[in-house]
């Protein structure tokens, strides 16, 4: 009897890993892909548009990243052990297109150059709900409202003349993603998350898309 009511009081006595309710930061970092058309449909764009203009396209090669690193921070408030709410800054970095060649307005061939950049950042407000399994691990949804700047912007050369035109718009943007945590000790966890940002963009240069953002965090509690 005496062993195990000295069992019993250590099972008592030895802390949980679950986070504490109360305050906690979370730094993060990771890539973010931008489910944009494909190449061939910017270079057909591109083409098209060299060509209203009334240049012909003689050779061009071109490239297209859709994908950047991205990164932030977080503010977050755990009410118990099911149940957060977030407060974060997001960079969802860029996506670029370049093209390159040689155009012919009638007068000779000359060189020509496109280049088409999109970038979001912006605030973001969420709520999490938590499913701890066992001691050290969780997993969570995570659903919210981001208030995105986005900034858009495109320039052409034509003969060593550039042109540009950009655009900045802030608007609110619906996320919703799914993560883990693993507590290391009742101060620290790691997170492996995946969110989806949806129609992120600039309406009048390079359109909306859905940002897909798989992040790897460290959290640090308060308490």
């Amino acid at each position: 009897m005496t062993s195990l009511l000295l069992c019993f009081g250590c099972a008592l006595a030895s802390p949980a890993l679950a986070a504490d309710d109360g305050w906690y930061v979370v730094g993060f970092g990771g890539q973010a892909s931008a489910d944009v058309e494909s190449q061939s449909t910017f270079d057909e764009a591109t083409l098209a548009a060299f060509e209203q203009a009334g240049f012909a396209v003689v050779d061009a090669s071109s490239s297209l990243d859709d994908s950047d690193t991205a990164f932030g921070a977080t503010l977050g408030y755990q009410v118990n052990e099911n149940f957060a709410a977030e407060l974060s800054y997001v960079d969802l970095g860029s996506v670029d297109y370049n093209a390159s060649g040689t155009v012919n307005g009638g007068l000779g061939d000359v060189p020509a150059s496109v280049g088409i950049s999109a970038s979001a950042q912006g605030p973001v407000f969420s709520l999490l709900g938590i499913l701890p399994i066992g001691e050290r691990f969780s997993v969570y949804g995570r659903i919210g409202l981001a208030s995105m700047d986005s900034e858009g912007s495109v320039s052409v050369t034509i003969d060593g003349e550039t042109e540009s035109l950009s655009d900045s718009t802030q608007r609110s943007n619906g996320l919703y993603g799914l993560g883990g945590e693993f507590s290391v000790n009742k101060r620290f966890g790691i997170r492996l998350e995946l969110t989806r940002y949806a129609d992120v963009g600039s309406d009048d240069i390079t359109g909306e898309t859905d940002v897909d953002l798989i992040t790897l965090g460290l959290r640090v509690s308060f308490k």
